[in-house]
């Protein structure tokens, strides 16, 4: 197939979780035989062409007031931007231009912002078959979260979301098929009125979760049980994380019970206040960026505390490639792939009352880390590459077809969603 993958950043601009994600997608297709390019956005005023691990990779400028991925703009200038992001008909020309060139037969669309919902007109228009993979909440929120500091997790549609998510939830019936990487993230999703034809049984929605660097990864030794153990985090250093409870619970457990050591970068305005939460907690350690390979290897268990309804992070899969299991909170996508005791352990909640009493629980009574370790290799194998890939390759295949997903593809969408009320 001519396959083409839309994305709002892609190296050398971004390389986040959703960016990793595509760039290894797009090279697996290649590897499968498929002609492909992607298509992303540029914080420069002309059009620029690369190449990233051999793939045309084609980068448009933005059509609005600001670049979003930079330095925080006055209330003012973010509404003016939310405003033109609601439907960009610039961006929408920009791309159907491309897209008219590239003729692709089948096109992905991951993350939209900056192109906004324009871009699924664009493919329409020329009659381009669509599959949408979802990574956030981009198409209920402009922030793409439904969370907000000192708010939490948005239970209602705001005015911001009700005026400017309008448009998008309003177009979203025009893909074909979609793809998601968790069930939560999608049920609330079409609680906010998001892809109405889903609900109706009228639109294709299959469950995606997934795709490690590698299908194999170097096997690291089982933790030794009656030693400390050795927690981690790594990711992006923002309050949605629950990175305060995390700091907290380690100073009021037994001295010398647990190390942690914290990898990830953030506003240094948050990061500096994390440092000083830590200040008095022994056996605490900020180690800044760290390549998988190295920090995996040196930690116990994977602590993944958020406040937020965190979609389904590439950490978790990540650290199961390595034996690592996680101890996560109830919250978002990760729940629906946690078997508590085997690849994982759930918090009974979002607190921090909540992760002590689990902690407090794993140190008193000591788990088999063997088996665990075990248990998340086998557990690991569900999100490798090669079976990833191979059910995007089915999904895109039958969207440029124009005919069923076929079962094995995914995981069809079990959800019923709950309506969200709006704000008055």
């Amino acid at each position: 197939m001519r396959l083409t993958f839309v994305n709002t950043l892609y190296p050398p601009y971004g390389a986040a979780g959703a960016e990793t994600t595509l760039r290894l997608l797009a090279a697996q297709m290649v590897d499968r035989g498929h002609d492909c390019n992607v298509v992303t956005l540029t914080p420069g005023r002309q059009a620029e062409n690369g190449e990233v691990d051999g793939i045309p990779v084609h980068y448009l400028p933005l059509a609005n007031v600001f670049w979003p991925h930079g330095a925080c703009r006055s209330a003012p200038w973010r509404l003016i931007f939310q405003a033109i992001e609601a439907y960009n008909p610039v961006m929408g020309r920009r791309l159907t231009v491309l897209l008219r060139r590239l003729a692709p037969e089948v096109v992905n669309f991951h993350n939209l912002q900056g192109f906004s919902a324009s871009a699924w007109s664009a493919a329409r228009r020329l009659q381009i078959p669509v599959v949408q993979t979802l990574h956030d909440y981009y198409t209920a929120c402009p922030r793409s979260a439904m969370w907000r500091p000192g708010r939490g997790n948005c239970s209602s549609l705001c005015t911001e979301c009700n005026v400017f998510g309008k448009p998008r939830r309003a177009l979203s019936d025009l893909p074909d098929v979609l793809t998601c990487v968790s069930h939560r993230v999608f049920d609330r999703l079409t609680g906010a009125g998001a892809f109405p034809r889903t609900v109706t049984g009228q639109q294709t929605i299959r469950i995606i979760r997934g795709n490690n660097a590698s299908d194999t990864l170097p096997g690291i030794d089982p933790p030794v049980a009656g030693t400390p153990l050795r927690l981690g985090f790594i990711g992006r250093l923002d309050p949605s994380k629950g990175l305060e409870h995390l700091i907290d619970v380690v100073g009021r457990l037994p001295d010398g019970a647990v190390s942690l050591h914290i990898a990830g970068t953030g506003k240094p305005d948050y990061a500096s206040a994390l440092h000083a939460r830590a200040a008095g907690v022994s056996h605490v350690e900020f180690i800044g960026h760290a390549a998988p390979a190295d920090f995996f290897p040196s930690i116990d268990l994977l602590v993944i505390p958020s406040v937020w309804e965190d979609p389904f992070p590439r950490v978790f899969h990540e650290a199961l490639a390595y034996g690592v299991p996680s101890l996560v909170t109830p919250l978002g996508g990760l729940s629906e792939a946690i078997e508590h005791g085997r690849n994982g352990f759930l918090i009974a909640g979002t607190g921090a009352n909540a992760l002590y009493a689990s902690l407090a629980e794993l140190i008193a009574s000591p788990w088999d880390r063997g088996f665990v370790f075990a248990e998340c290799r086998k557990a690991a194998a569900s999100f490798s590459p090669s079976r990833i890939s191979g059910e995007y390759e089915a999904v895109l295949m039958a969207a440029a077809a124009r005919r069923p997903v076929p079962d094995g593809a995914g995981v069809p969408w079990r959800g019923a969603p709950s309506t969200m009320p709006a704000s008055a």
